[in-house]
């Protein structure tokens, strides 16, 4: 595994690890998984709380926790279509999260595919595609995501941000109007909050262009 030998490759030249060591963390850069790492993040809590060499150690911990957020990831991700829906979301929303759009947008694909009317995957892989730029394709999956729910604040705000990018001004600005009218505490979600300083801020600019 390539990020394996890195990480190890990375360890050993800082210093921090040594081959010929029988160690919770070796067996665990040799081994990754979820009992081998518990087994490493123990070890190393026992040896910070000791306040023996606690710098060396949270540079183990800060390594090996970051490998194995990103192998469990890899792992869901090769996985996601065994996931249940709800998981498979959560796979979707934290890659959206961390930027990682195609991903994301593959997983919320499987969703849209298998639950057409399910409007939050459409809701969130139209964010997705804004962040990449795709307007067209915004546009296509929040169009899904109100026809399923025509209360769905958060789509009709992020439709008028990619009609705005396609410079539709007037469907734009009238499909912010529309949010307007709706309350966001009705849903409940793990949406990214676009703040009203923002939201005011894209009205006013819809409405002087909507002027010329």
């Amino acid at each position: 595994m390539k990020h394996l030998f890195l990480l190890s490759l990375a360890l050993c030249i800082c210093g921090l690890v040594f081959a010929q060591e029988v160690t919770p963390l070796n067996e665990y850069l040799k081994n990754p998984g979820t009992s081998n790492f518990s087994k490493a993040v123990s070890t190393l809590d026992n040896t910070i709380s000791k306040g023996e060499k606690v710098n060396l150690s949270k540079l183990h911990l800060a390594y090996i926790a970051d490998f194995e957020a990103k192998r469990l990831m890899e792992e869901l991700i090769t996985n996601a279509d065994a996931l249940a829906a709800g998981e498979r979301f959560t796979l979707a929303n934290m890659l959206l999260g961390k930027e990682q759009y195609p991903q994301a947008v593959m997983v919320y694909n499987s969703l849209n595919k298998e639950f057409p009317n399910w409007s939050c995957p459409w809701r969130h892989k139209g964010e997705a595609h804004y962040k990449l730029g795709n307007y067209q394709e915004s546009v296509k999956a929040l169009t899904e995501s109100i026809r399923t729910n025509e209360q769905h604040y958060d789509a009709y705000v992020w439709m008028a941000y990619a009609l705005n990018k396609l410079e539709r001004y007037p469907e734009a600005l009238q499909n912010l109007e529309k949010a307007m009218t709706l309350s966001p505490e009705e849903e409940e979600s793990d949406d990214e909050v676009i703040s009203e300083e923002e939201i005011q801020r894209l009205y006013n600019e819809l409405k002087s262009k909507v002027k010329k």
